[in-house]
This record gives structure tokens, sequence and C-alpha cells, in this order.
């Protein structure tokens, strides 16, 4: 199980990646900010960049989680922390969940789904 959420976690992570890439301004709209700024739509293409870099990272450690544990360690750490941004600019009123719900809960449920499959050494 764990090989196939490293795999679906890269091929998510990849796929959002090239499109934040190639089209900010359209990922911009679909979590609801309207008028971004050149450097704003920059910004998300730059995030776009660490997205594609994860992805390759979780696609590599799919064949082999056990070698690779440092990836699911990343993955829980990254889940958490987006998980935990998300709740706290939401409780700053910096955006509105109906902006941040998705993320927010797409990456509490990873990051709980990688925990629970993390290897273990046998006792």
């Amino acid at each position: 199980m764990l090989r196939v959420l490293l795999a679906a976690d890269a091929t998510v992570l990849l796929a959002l990646g090239a499109s934040f890439m190639a089209m900010p301004a359209r990922i911009g709209l679909a979590f609801g900010f309207y008028g971004l700024a050149p450097m704003e739509c920059y910004v998300i293409g730059l995030w776009g960049c660490a997205l594609i870099s994860l992805g390759v990272g979780c696609a590599c450690a799919a064949g082999d989680p056990l070698r690779n544990v440092n990836w699911v360690r990343a993955g829980i750490v990254r889940g958490a922390l987006e998980c935990a941004f998300g709740f706290i600019v939401v409780g700053q009123h910096m955006i509105a969940w109906r902006q941040a719900a998705l993320g927010t809960v797409i990456a509490g449920a990873i990051a709980v789904a990688y925990i629970a499959l993390y290897p273990r050494e046998a006792v």
C-alpha cells in the first residue's frame, strides 16, 4: 500500500507542478484568486517547480519505500505543514476556507496515510 500511496502522490504532485508552471494565472483563478500580478504568477510557477521535484522523489521512492524511507518522512512533514498552514491562514483571515479547504484536507489526509503506512521494523 505504501508503494501505491507514493506512486499516487507522485502522480498528483507531477500533474499539479506541471499545471502550476504552464498556467499559473488559471491555477490562481481555480483557487479563487483574481487579478494576480505577474510576480504572483511567477511564484505559483516556482511552486510548480518544487512540486515536480517532490513528485520525482516520490516516484523514485515508490520502487523501494523501505530503502527510501526519508521520502515517506518528507511526505508526512509536507502534509502536516500544508495542513497546519491552511488552518493558520484561514484563522488569520488571510484567505477564505473555501479557498483553502481542498488543499488543507487533502494534505492532512496524505500525512495521516503516510503515518499509517510508515514502515516499522518487525519486533
